[in-house]
């Protein structure tokens, strides 16, 4: 996964209007899906902004906001509605109501982008300060925590530096709703046995060089296979740390 993330769904049945948003919407990776099975087809996790009509689908609408909440909370959504549609949806992030204007599209599409880009972002910053704080507080003089405890604090820098560009291109409110729908409690609550293993995982794969913090199709980037062995799902590679002083390293075909 790519950042800043740049890809845009516009789920709109009428092509004509598909096409038009998708033009206004230039200097995007917009993703076109007139059916909900092009949308099944279109979304992953690194998309940040979802242009969702309320019509969209024949009923395919809840499952659709489901999916986003479930596979990338990062994920904004702009619903597009008519005039006489009601009380707003609780999964949309944004409303434009019908007939939309470039301005106001491409106005809500870059306040929502960096919204998805900036809650990415702090959650991984999060993430990685808690794995810090863990490292500070167990004090072990094994080198290869060292090598990793450095790793840490070298991607939190480079993550306070993405947060520190985004932040003049949003308002105080867009920050804060960023972070307060992100749970500090739910990242930093790691059980006892998954912090023993983290701290000998690797942090990228030693064949492909993929980061193991990131997703992979949807998916978690390493695959455990067992205690202190993982497999690449980028490449197959196996990585095996059978314990704090040894480790070997085999290749593996999925």
């Amino acid at each position: 996964m790519e950042l800043p993330l740049s890809a845009v769904v516009v789920c709109e049945a009428n092509r004509t209007r598909a096409d038009l948003y998708g033009l206004w919407l230039e200097g995007y990776d917009d993703r076109r899906a007139l059916t909900a099975a092009q949308f099944a087809e279109a979304f992953d996790a690194g998309v940040a902004v979802l242009v969702l009509d309320d019509s969209f689908g024949d009923g395919a609408r809840d499952p659709i906001l489901d999916r986003v909440a479930s596979e990338a909370a990062h994920c904004r959504v702009l619903g597009i509605r008519d005039r006489s549609s009601g009380d707003p949806v609780a999964g949309y992030d944004r409303e434009l109501e019908r007939p939309v204007f470039e301005a106001d599209l491409a106005s809500c599409v870059e306040t929502l982008s960096c919204r998805a880009n900036y809650h990415l972002l702090l959650d991984r910053y999060y993430r990685t300060t808690a794995l810090i704080s863990t490292y500070e507080w167990r004090a072990s003089d094994d080198p290869a925590d060292e090598e990793r405890y450095e790793r840490l604090v070298d991607r939190a820098e480079r993550l306070q530096e993405y947060l520190n560009g985004l932040r003049p291109r949003m308002s105080d409110a867009d920050v804060r709703a960023v972070a307060e729908s992100i749970a500090v409690s739910d990242v930093a609550d790691v059980d006892a046995e998954q912090s023993t293993e983290s701290k000998y995982r690797p942090d990228e794969c030693a064949q492909c060089g993929q980061d193991w913090s990131e997703s992979v199709d949807g998916g978690d980037a390493a695959a455990k296979l067992g205690a202190y062995v993982w497999r690449c799902a980028n490449c197959g590679h196996v990585d095996m740390r059978a314990d704090p002083n040894h480790r070997h390293v085999s290749y593996s075909s999925r």
